[in-house]
């Protein structure tokens, strides 16, 4: 049997991690000021890397403890969080489809943690600081009827 990997991939994994809370907003169904209070209260453990596998278990337990509580608005993007840190954490590192699996899963939760960060940040005050992906995800869509840049063409 081979030994799991410890290395939790993806992009909420990446983030440098300041976290500053005051209040919270709310934003309909769920518990947005229960979230809120969990996530500054777990400020630490969310954020720090675990480096046995039993802190793996208890972060992720952490992350769906936390899950149970978030509003309808995030719950989707936080599940896709729980989703990429347990991918991570069955990483065999000597198996290039289990290191893919895990880089897949990670590229598909990009947008989730970007959603994540604006929802803290929007709603909670929280700040998660910059999040590393591979490609850049806008943090606020352009609004409806916004005008758009005039084009240029050559000639």
């Amino acid at each position: 049997m081979r030994a799991r990997s410890i290395v939790l991939l993806g992009a909420g994994a990446v983030v440098p991690l300041a976290l500053f809370a005051s209040s919270c907003g709310d934003d309909g169904p769920g518990d947005t000021a229960r979230f809120c209070q969990e996530v500054e209260d777990n400020a630490a453990a969310l954020t720090s890397n675990p480096e046995t596998l039993e802190d793996v278990d208890d972060f992720l337990d952490l992350y769906r403890k936390i899950g149970g509580v978030a509003p309808l608005a995030i719950e989707s993007h936080w599940q896709a969080l729980i989703r990429n840190y347990e991918t991570a954490s069955t990483v065999e590192p000597l198996d290039p489809e289990s290191r893919q699996a895990a880089l897949a899963q990670a590229y598909a939760s990009e947008e989730s943690a970007v959603a994540v960060r604006d929802f803290l940040l929007t709603h909670c005050n929280v700040d998660l600081g910059p999040i590393t992906t591979v490609v850049p995800h806008a943090s606020t869509p352009p609004s409806a009827g916004a005008p758009t840049p005039p084009t240029t063409s050559p000639g």
